[in-house]
C-alpha cells in the first residue's frame, strides 16, 4: 500500500467519525431549554392578543347596549315631560278655553302617561342598570298616580266654595307630581351617571327629566290663584302684570348681595335675608310668593324657605325678611337663588330671579 493510499484511508476514517458524532449530537440550533422558553413566550403573546381582542369586543357590545337602552329611556322621558309642560302651561294660563276643555285635557294627560308607564315597564335594562331602572318605572308610576288624583281634586275644587280647602287637595296632587322629579334625579339620573363614570364612558348621556318646571305649582297659594282664575272670579285678568326682584341684603350686616361677583358672609345656623321687590305691573298683586333656595357644598339637596308679600300696589316697593337657612364655613362657594313671583298673568319672568355665589367664613 502506497503512502497516498494510507492518507486517503485516514481521511475517510476522519469523515466517517465526524458524521457519527454529528448524528449523536443532532442538528445544530437552540438548546431544548431555549426552545421551550420561545414556545412559552409565543403562547403568552397569543393569549394577550386574544384577551385584548375579546375585551375590546365586549366593551363595544356593552356600549352599544347602553346606548340603545338610554335611547329608549329618552323617548319615554321626553314624552312624559311634554305632558308636564302642557299641564303647567294650562294651569298658569287658565283662560276660558282651558275651563271649557279642562276635564277632557286632564283625562288625555292621564291616558298618555299610563301608556308611557306601560312602555317603560317593557324596556329591558342592561344588568348594570337593573336596580336604577326600577326607579325609572317608579317615576312614571308616581306621575300616573299624580295625574289620576289631580283630575277629581281640581274638578271638585272648582265646584267648592272654599278655595283654600280645594287648593290644599290640588296642591297635594301637584306635590306628588313634583316628587317624581326628585325620584328621577336622586335615584335614577345620578346613579346612572356614576355607573358610566366608573366605566369611563363619556359619549353616552343619561337623559334628564323635569315634569314640573316650576316647583311653585305645588304650593297651596298657587293652587288658590289657579282656582280663582279657573272660576273666573279674579278681576285682574287683563292689563300688565309682573313683579321684579330688586335687591337682596344679608342681615344683620345689611350688605347688598351682588350677582356679578362672589360674596363673603359669616356662617350661621339661621341666616336672614331681606328681599326687596317691585310691582312693575298695572294691577295690585296679592300674596306674592318670595322663595329662597340655598345649595351648599356637602349637602345633597338645597334648603328652601318661602314667604309671602300680602299685597303690593302698582309701582310700589315692598321688602320681606326670610330666615332659617343654615351654612357652614368652607372654601367652596354656595349658591343662593332668590325668586319673586311669578304672579298670575305675568309674561316676563326674567327679572324675577337672582342667583348669588357666597363663600361662608
Amino acid at each position: 500500500m502506497s503512502f497516498f493510499e494510507d492518507d486517503e484511508e485516514q481521511q475517510l476514517e476522519e469523515v466517517t467519525e465526524a458524521r457519527r458524532r454529528t448524528r449523536q449530537r443532532g442538528p445544530s440550533g437552540p438548546s431544548p431549554l431555549v426552545r421551550v422558553l420561545l414556545i412559552l413566550v409565543a403562547v403568552v403573546v397569543l393569549v394577550l392578543i386574544t384577551s385584548l381582542g375579546i375585551k375590546s369586543c365586549l366593551n363595544r357590545k356593552q356600549e352599544s347596549e347602553f346606548r340603545e337602552y338610554f335611547e329608549e329611556v329618552s323617548t319615554v322621558v321626553q314624552e312624559s315631560d311634554a305632558i308636564g309642560k302642557e299641564l303647567s302651561d294650562m294651569l298658569q294660563k287658565p283662560d276660558e278655553s282651558v275651563r271649557q276643555a279642562l276635564e277632557g285635557k286632564l283625562s288625555e294627560f292621564q291616558t298618555r302617561q299610563d301608556d308611557i308607564l306601560a312602555r317603560t315597564k317593557e324596556i329591558e335594562p342592561p344588568d348594570d342598570f337593573k336596580q336604577e331602572n326600577e326607579w325609572l318605572i317608579a317615576t312614571m308610576q308616581v306621575r300616573s298616580r299624580g295625574l289620576k288624583g289631580l283630575q277629581p281634586a281640581l274638578l271638585n275644587a272648582i265646584e267648592a266654595t272654599d278655595n283654600q280647602a280645594g287648593a290644599a287637595q290640588v296642591a297635594h296632587e301637584m306635590l306628588i307630581l313634583l316628587t317624581s322629579d326628585v325620584i328621577y334625579d336622586e335615584f335614577y339620573y345620578q346613579p346612572c351617571q356614576e355607573v358610566l363614570k366608573e366605566k369611563e364612558i363619556t359619549e353616552i348621556k343619561v337623559p334628564q327629566s323635569k315634569f314640573l318646571a316650576d316647583p311653585a305649582l305645588a304650593s297651596q297659594q298657587t293652587a288658590v290663584t289657579i282656582l280663582e282664575r279657573l272660576k273666573g272670579g279674579t278681576e285682574q285678568v287683563s292689563g300688565l302684570h309682573g313683579v321684579a326682584l330688586i335687591s337682596v341684603k344679608a342681615l344683620p350686616s345689611g350688605m347688598t348681595l351682588s350677582q356679578d361677583e362672589q360674596n363673603s358672609l359669616k356662617a350661621s345656623d339661621s341666616l336672614t335675608f331681606e328681599v326687596e321687590i317691585e310691582n312693575q305691573g298695572e294691577a295690585t298683586e296679592n300674596d306674592v310668593l318670595v322663595s329662597l333656595s340655598l345649595t351648599a357644598p356637602g349637602r345633597p339637596s338645597p334648603q328652601k324657605v318661602d314667604g309671602y308679600v300680602d299685597t303690593i300696589a302698582p309701582g310700589e316697593f315692598k321688602t320681606i325678611e326670610l330666615s332659617g337657612l343654615a351654612a357652614e364655613a368652607g372654601d367652596q362657594p354656595a349658591l343662593l337663588r332668590v325668586e319673586a313671583g311669578p304672579v298670575p298673568g305675568e309674561n316676563n319672568t326674567q327679572n324675577n330671579i337672582g342667583e348669588f355665589s357666597i363663600v361662608f367664613s
